[in-house]
């Protein structure tokens, strides 16, 4: 879910909204590893994988750039801010469980 200004936003929502296409995988995040390399022309790479899928973020054929550094900086946020929403979610069900004892 993401924050919009208007209360909680739902992935499924957000695809009818965006010209994305749909995700053709999935990592999970309970097991999932992040990390920094460099690809063979020295560029920097971020691997995430779950154990099972594996995704690369690459800054393209062209290299680093100011358009790739602002893309890389709207992920951190929006990681940041996903989160936070798992955090909050966590802390719910939490509080939730507990009025049920």
């Amino acid at each position: 879910m993401a924050a919009n200004g208007h209360g909680e936003t739902t992935t499924s929502d957000l695809q009818r909204q965006l010209p994305f296409p749909d995700p053709i995988a999935v990592l999970s995040l309970r097991d999932c590893t992040a990390y920094r390399a460099v690809d063979d022309d020295d560029q920097p790479v971020m691997i995430l994988s779950d154990g099972v899928t594996t995704l690369s973020l690459e800054c393209g054929l062209r290299g680093a750039s100011g358009q790739v550094a602002v893309a890389a900086d709207r992920l951190a946020e929006a990681m940041r801010d996903f989160a936070l929403s798992v955090k909050y979610s966590a802390q719910q069900w939490r509080s939730d469980s507990n009025v049920d004892s």
